[in-house]
């Protein structure tokens, strides 16, 4: 074999390994971001956590739950894909009353409520400032509270003042809720709603746009714990954090009623749950194993949408759980706790 013929050899035998090369690196390259891709769209099952062991009931308000006959129309006549499990968050709770007494004093102090409480009720207590005829009633158990002026008798704030607009409402209820310290990061980074109200002497009246209202409701919605999962309250027309913004010119008299049930979670302290089947809740739904949100007289319901959500707790627990949600006609909403019976204590 002569010299030029191996040279040549050895040039085509570079030029086409080159090739090769090239040609299996981008095979490679192709070949894992196709695995990542599949990995990320498929992510491989795991089973639940459970740490917390079995959890106790959603406890909801008492109320009649009365007899229907339910009707499935949902678009495709079919349920969405829900996941075969979800994560269960811990509640935080006070530790100790009397500090939570000494904490919530000085919050009522912060917000002009300078009197001693009164004790009404175990863990409730009632601060007044008779000055400007305001009532200020906190649970040191839960954090919750209620403030109310009397503003169905003030004749003042049934004219036509000038009422904030939808930017300066929010902006008000926001600071109102920072100088009592109130403000949780998701309240701050959730979404603020309003809804327009009438006051008259025969009370609250909702209405449709800016110019017949006197009021404003700013309502806080906390940022959802994950995605496309919402928390609901007792109420699904209104959060469980909600400030009534008036329209007078009057400082202490711009905030006259403010709901307030938050309880704090930990988005980094959960453990996951096997939930039950969009089917299994149905079928609890039309065995009457639900808790009505809403509520509708008609005997037969049509229900139009299913959702899977949490429940803001209405009373003292530990956790936030999911539930799936079901509405219909005429808003009637419903809630079935979500996690597998077999995981819940008796």
């Amino acid at each position: 074999m002569s010299l030029t013929h191996t040279a040549y050899s050895t040039r085509k035998l570079i030029k086409f390994g080159g090739l090769g090369i090239i040609l299996f690196s981008f095979a490679w390259s192709f070949l894992v971001t196709g695995i990542k891709a599949y990995r990320k769209a498929h992510p491989p099952k795991l089973p639940p956590t459970v740490r917390f062991g079995k959890l106790p009931p959603i406890t909801f308000p008492s109320k009649k739950i009365e007899k229907k006959d339910f009707v499935l129309e949902l678009a495709d006549d079919k349920f969405s894909e829900f996941p075969d499990s979800a994560k269960v968050y811990v509640v935080y709770r006070p530790t100790s009353t009397i500090l939570a007494l000494e904490e919530d004093t000085k919050t009522a102090r912060s917000l002009g409520f300078v009197t001693q409480p009164i004790k009404i009720n175990d863990g409730v207590y009632q601060f007044q400032n008779t000055t400007f005829k305001k009532t200020l009633t906190m649970n040191i158990l839960d954090g919750s509270f209620k403030l109310e002026y009397p503003y169905k008798k003030d004749q003042t704030l049934q004219g036509s003042g000038k009422l904030p607009d939808k930017n300066q409402a929010i902006d008000t209820a926001k600071a109102f809720l920072r100088t009592a310290g109130k403000l949780g990061p998701d309240l701050e980074t959730g979404e603020q709603t309003i809804t327009f109200w009438k006051i008259s002497f025969d009370g609250l009246h909702s209405v449709l746009s800016h110019s017949e209202a006197n009021a404003i409701r700013v309502d806080f919605l906390r940022e959802n714990p994950e995605k496309d999962m919402k928390i609901y309250s007792t109420k699904p027309d209104k959060s469980s954090v909600s400030v009534l913004v008036s329209n007078s010119a009057v400082e202490n008299k711009r905030i006259i009623d403010v709901d307030y049930k938050y309880s704090p979670i930990d988005r980094e302290s959960f453990s996951t749950y096997p939930i039950k089947s969009a089917i299994q809740a149905w079928e609890e739904l039309k065995a009457g194993d639900y808790w009505p949100a809403i509520q509708d007289s008609s005997a037969t319901v049509s229900i139009r949408n299913v959702n899977l959500a949490y429940f803001e707790p209405s009373s003292l627990t530990n956790y936030m759980q999911p539930i799936f949600v079901f509405t219909g006609d005429n808003d009637f909403t419903a809630y079935v706790p979500a996690i597998s019976s077999s995981w819940i204590s008796e």
